[in-house]
């Protein structure tokens, strides 16, 4: 999609979600049901929204998937839509490699290159190719209107801000877009992926999951070793056996990255983990990371030990003092938000399944009922790329139907963040 096609389909939304919620306050002015008229309105505004961000793909599409972190303030059927969006990943088709060749002339001679890249999303491309000493090696390059892409989004974007502000009310839009445009920079710059990646690589190596070792990179090229291996997309026709091997490594990747690294891994989708023949995980693509991160890892862990010894008092001044909870929230009203199933932290072993993720999903029946409760939470920016690892790595577990120790995994987390 190009970038006027793609400005004019963001700038759309905000229009005819105007036009939406006017003609729902018409109709309530003369005696219909306020909240069945916002409620219809509200409804078209999310598939609308969530639609045009699907199409737009690249920056946009991103957006939507971080939205779909504060998703439970929605009543069922729109969460539903917005969740979807995590569901999106980018499969652009690949541009021609002479598209790319100014940026490819930085690569040292002797590197050779396949023509026909292998994936390709709005930003860039990836491409095998053979390093100059015989290294089989992936060749990320981003294009070269890549930072016009992210502007042009990010101007509408902020356009919208004030539909989302309408549909999840007591989120900080201008913040969470501000946050969502840092991140988006720090994705443009490939010597902060590079220098990401080899810390990664260095932290986890004793652990036994693989991290493709840094070949050579500028700021648009990434060259990194080639890891074949199982796709996690695949992983569903595999051996139980192979599948439990998966979850558990990508759950100790998940948990105890704040603690090896100090960060997080935060682009949590199949294609970015691939599992090697002897059952040993690769993770690619650290464009995304979580910087001093440990914060919401370690809130997590601390809800599910507690709940699981009925401390729910404590679990309250966990979440006050986070900052995630209004002074008024009572324990009961933060109980029945959160929903804490802490089945899989009680059991020795636990399986994922996409039946328990259901199970589990948000109470709201009604959008009334929804913003009461959202009333009740905060979330502030800060924690959005460590929230969204963490429940996009409990989502991938549940697509392995993965049997896990999941409490001794938990239990590894660490109270402090490491700086190595």
């Amino acid at each position: 999609m190009g970038l006027i096609s793609r400005a004019a389909s963001l700038a759309s939304v905000p229009v005819t979600t105007g036009a939406r919620m006017a003609g729902a306050a018409t109709a309530a002015a003369f005696g219909a049901d306020r909240d069945a008229v916002y409620a219809k309105a509200t409804a078209a505004s999310v598939e609308t929204l969530t639609k045009s961000l699907a199409k737009a793909r690249g920056p946009a599409l991103k957006f939507g998937q971080a939205l779909a972190v504060f998703s439970s303030a929605l009543p069922p059927e729109q969460a539903a839509q917005l969740t979807a969006l995590t569901r999106l990943y980018e499969d652009a088709k690949p541009q021609p490699l002479k598209t790319v060749a100014a940026q490819l002339k930085a690569l040292p001679p002797g590197v050779e290159i396949d023509p026909e890249a292998i994936a390709a999303a709005s930003l860039g491309q990836v491409h095998r190719g053979t390093w100059k000493d015989g290294t089989p090696v992936a060749i990320k390059v981003q294009y070269a209107d890549a930072p016009k892409v992210v502007k042009a989004d990010m101007l509408q974007l902020r356009a919208m801000a004030p539909l989302v502000g309408r549909l999840l009310p007591t989120l900080d839009v201008k913040a969470l877009i501000d946050e969502h445009a840092r991140r988006l920079s720090e994705e443009l710059n490939y010597d902060h992926e590079a220098t990401w990646q080899k810390r990664f690589r260095k932290a986890w190596k004793a652990e036994g999951i693989v991290i493709p070792k840094v070949m050579f990179n500028t700021d648009t090229v990434l060259v990194t070793e080639w890891v074949d291996g199982t796709p996690f997309t695949a992983l569903v026709n595999e051996h139980a056996h192979r599948r439990n091997a998966a979850g558990r490594q990508l759950a100790r990747f998940c948990f105890w990255s704040p603690r090896l690294t100090g960060a997080t891994h935060a682009d949590p989708h199949p294609g970015n983990f691939r599992l090697l023949e002897d059952d040993r995980l690769a993770v690619l693509d650290f464009g995304s990371v979580a910087q001093d991160s440990g914060l919401f890892t370690r809130l997590f862990a601390t809800t599910l030990e507690l709940t699981a010894t009925g401390r729910d008092d404590e679990v309250l001044e966990a979440w006050r003092s986070a900052g995630l909870v209004a002074e008024s929230t009572t324990t009961e009203q933060l109980i029945a938000m959160l929903d804490p199933d802490v089945r899989p932290y009680t059991r020795e072993e636990f399986t994922f399944s996409k039946e328990w993720l259901q199970s589990r999903s948000q109470q709201f029946q009604d959008p009334v009922q929804a913003l009461q409760g959202a009333s009740r939470l905060r979330f502030p920016p800060d924690y959005l790329l460590e929230h969204r690892a963490v429940m996009g790595t409990i989502a991938l577990l549940c697509g392995l139907d993965a049997t896990v120790d999941f409490r001794n995994v938990i239990d590894g987390v660490g109270d402090a963040v490491a700086t190595a």
